[in-house]
């Protein structure tokens, strides 16, 4: 049952791997909340033996560890993770945070209190970036926000919004759904860390008809730790370029429609985004660094290309399995 007055029980998932340090001050912080978890879901990978030994002591010393479950996952990559962890959640609400973020107090609290609105499918929060003792700077800016076009705005570390509001998209460190609409994190994603999961499964819940919100008072610190798996954070690596590539190009086609997914083709190829480079980004790109600009030109097409590809595999797909299903029914009819 809820152990409060919002009659939701809310389970929290986090995926870690080789961070116990980092997880276990996460621990702490959900053991802070006013509004405590009804569930927390670590999972964990089978060979991490030392962050289960860590986290099993810490659970047996400290009163939220009678609702934390650990679940363990054979394959790598934050998909296979964050799927298992969905698995093993039994809260009408799943949220979702990383090992290296510590939610403030008041964080469950104001995720929950938006679900009252039935209308809402999602609420996430602003992560509040700490780099060693100093904060990511923020702005004025728009946040959670995706273009006629497909150009992806996300951030949700700013401190500009100071009331919640409805956005497009969530973002993996903070962020929330009602279970019932969710059925898995795409398993088409590419690269380690699969980048845009939080932005894919945020347009399937927005395709349905439910709304996302962003509250800027749900607050979790981030402190981006070293990543120990295929994933990385160097935004110019060309296997993470490839991937954000492929990631962006397979999300907007599965989720834009109509003229917006032409418009986004031309923009992506041509235009591009950040360190996804189109043609129009390379050629002024070229006298600051050829060798550079050309590899990350390079790198960004042909991710770009296998997301075409893999969005037609996935639209032939689903298109067979409907065909099969129909001719399933019409046999089971005739019987």
């Amino acid at each position: 049952m809820s152990n409060s007055g919002d009659g939701l029980t809310l389970s929290v998932v986090v995926p870690s791997y080789r961070r116990a340090e980092h997880l276990l001050k996460c621990l702490v912080g959900l053991q802070e909340c006013v509004r405590l978890p009804d569930q927390v879901v670590v999972v964990l990978r089978e060979i991490d033996q030392d962050s289960q030994r860590l986290v099993g002591q810490w659970c047996a010393a400290n009163e939220l560890g009678q609702r934390v479950d650990i679940a363990l996952v054979t394959e790598p990559g934050q998909i296979k993770a964050m799927n298992r962890g969905l698995d093993a959640a039994t809260g009408d609400v799943v949220c979702f945070t990383d090992d290296d973020c510590v939610p403030r107090p008041q964080w469950l609290q104001r995720l929950a209190s938006h679900y009252a609105n039935p209308t809402v499918g999602g609420v996430g929060g602003r992560d509040v970036v700490h780099h060693g003792d100093q904060q990511v700077p923020t702005r004025n800016c728009s946040v959670g926000r995706i273009t006629w076009a497909g150009k992806l705005i996300g951030n949700h570390h700013c401190a500009a919004i100071s009331e919640p509001i409805e956005v497009d998209h969530l973002k993996g460190a903070n962020m929330s759904f009602r279970q019932a609409l969710v059925t898995g994190f795409d398993e088409n994603l590419a690269g380690g860390s699969s980048c845009l999961n939080d932005t894919e499964v945020s347009l399937s819940i927005t395709r349905r008809g439910f709304r996302l919100v962003y509250d800027p008072e749900a607050i979790v610190d981030h402190y981006p730790a070293q990543r120990f798996d295929e994933s990385t954070r160097q935004l110019n690596s060309l296997a993470l370029v490839s991937s954000d590539s492929h990631n962006w190009v397979y999300c907007m086609l599965k989720h834009l429609t109509g003229l917006r997914k032409i418009a986004f083709v031309a923009s992506a190829f041509l235009v591009g985004m950040g360190n996804r480079y189109g043609l129009v980004k390379y050629l002024v790109s070229l006298p600051w660094g050829p060798i550079a600009a050309t590899r990350l030109f390079v790198a960004s097409t042909a991710g770009k290309l296998k997301g075409l590809r893999t969005y037609r595999t996935a639209k032939r797909a689903t298109s067979e399995s409907g065909t099969n299903k129909r001719r399933s029914g019409q046999t089971d009819e005739a019987t």
